[in-house]
């Protein structure tokens, strides 16, 4: 067995992909996400809520998915999606990770 073998994985990762945000009482979003990945990981370092969108639509407090600090989550995306987010009560950032 190789070291690298996959189980139950979300795809394989889109080297050089990685899309970062910062986020405050205002929200951040990240640029489009690679045209081929169909699905994304995000993980942010404060809780927050985040929206995945096509048309850039912006998180909004206690109506985006509520997302724990230093919790990977997996999404399926569309193509070019955007990931947006902003703070329950800290600033952070949010690191999206593209799967094809």
């Amino acid at each position: 067995m190789s070291d690298m073998e996959q189980f139950k994985t979300y795809g394989r990762p889109i080297e050089a992909g990685g899309l970062t945000a910062a986020y405050t009482s205002a929200a951040g979003a990240t640029s489009a996400v690679n045209k081929d990945a169909n699905c994304i990981r995000v993980v942010s370092t404060t809780d927050c809520f985040i929206r995945i969108s096509t048309a850039g639509t912006a998180a909004a407090e206690n109506t985006g998915l509520y997302l724990p600090a230093f919790t990977p989550e997996y999404f399926d995306c569309p193509p070019k999606a955007i990931v947006s987010a902003i703070r329950v009560s800290a600033d952070g950032s949010i690191y999206v990770s593209p799967f094809a």
